[in-house]
């Protein structure tokens, strides 16, 4: 697992909270499925250099964040919550 700093600036700051508020996802709660010690992550067999992520939010939210690498860090620039059937 990679243990790198999550990157945070405007950009992606607004696209998580601000463009998509219907999935009620927050930074923190994005931050915390991303150090989740049983998090699940695994290279994007679709995109090279993307990341697919599956953790835990504190409060037990599943989350799926989709991320970069990013000047010596891990950059989100997707996320949603995991329903029922795991997507």
């Amino acid at each position: 697992m990679d243990d790198r700093p999550v990157i945070w600036d405007r950009a992606n700051r607004k696209h998580i909270e601000k463009d998509h508020p219907e999935r009620g996802i927050t930074v923190a709660e994005v931050e915390e499925a991303m150090t989740d010690a049983t998090r699940q992550e695994v290279p994007d067999p679709e995109r090279d250099g993307y990341w697919l992520a599956r953790g835990r939010t504190a409060a037990g939210r599943r989350l799926f964040v989709a991320w970069v690498e990013y000047r010596g860090g891990r950059y989100p620039v997707h996320a949603h919550v995991i329903g029922r059937r795991g997507r």
